[in-house]
C-alpha cells in the first residue's frame, strides 16, 4: 500500500515538474524533465533534459548536440508531501548486459536535483553510467 501511494505521488509530482519545464525542446517536451549532473573531468555541472519515461531514456545535454546514453543506474527518489514531515523514498537500480565502450559515471547530487511544487518536495540523487554521443 505504501509503495502504491509513493508511486502514485511520484507520478503526480513528475507530471507537475514536466509542466514547469522551460522553453526549448526537448526541455519543453510533453514528458520532459531537467536534471543537473556532475561527470568526470573536473568540468562544470551539466544540465540534461530527459524526454520520456523508459528505463534507459537518453538525456540531451542542454546547450550542446551531445546525448548521454545510460547503461546502468543507481538512483534514489524521495518525496515529502506538502505540510508533512514524512518522506517516502525508493531506490531504483538497473544495468544493461554486456556494457562496453567509453563509459563514464555521472553523479546526481540531491541538493541540485530537488524541486518543490504545491504537492510537496521531490528529490533525485545517485549515479548513472553510460556514454556520450558524439563520442569525445
Amino acid at each position: 500500500m505504501l509503495r502504491l501511494t509513493f508511486a502514485t505521488t511520484l507520478v503526480a509530482v513528475m507530471a507537475v515538474v514536466a509542466v514547469q519545464a522551460a522553453s526549448a525542446d526537448p526541455i519543453n517536451a510533453h514528458k520532459g524533465d531537467v536534471f543537473v549532473v556532475t561527470c568526470p573531468g573536473g568540468g562544470p555541472d551539466i544540465s540534461v533534459a530527459v524526454n520520456g519515461n523508459g528505463e534507459f531514456t537518453p538525456a540531451h545535454v542542454i546547450g550542446s548536440t551531445a546525448v548521454f546514453i545510460p547503461t546502468a543506474f543507481d538512483l534514489t527518489f524521495s518525496f515529502t508531501p506538502a505540510g508533512s514531515n514524512q518522506t517516502f523514498t525508493d531506490t531504483d537500480t538497473s544495468a544493461k548486459a554486456n556494457q562496453s565502450g567509453n563509459l563514464i559515471t555521472c553523479h546526481l547530487d540531491a541538493a541540485k536535483n530537488t524541486s518543490t511544487t504545491p504537492e510537496g518536495t521531490f528529490t533525485l540523487s545517485g549515479d548513472v553510467t553510460g556514454f556520450l554521443t558524439p563520442a569525445r
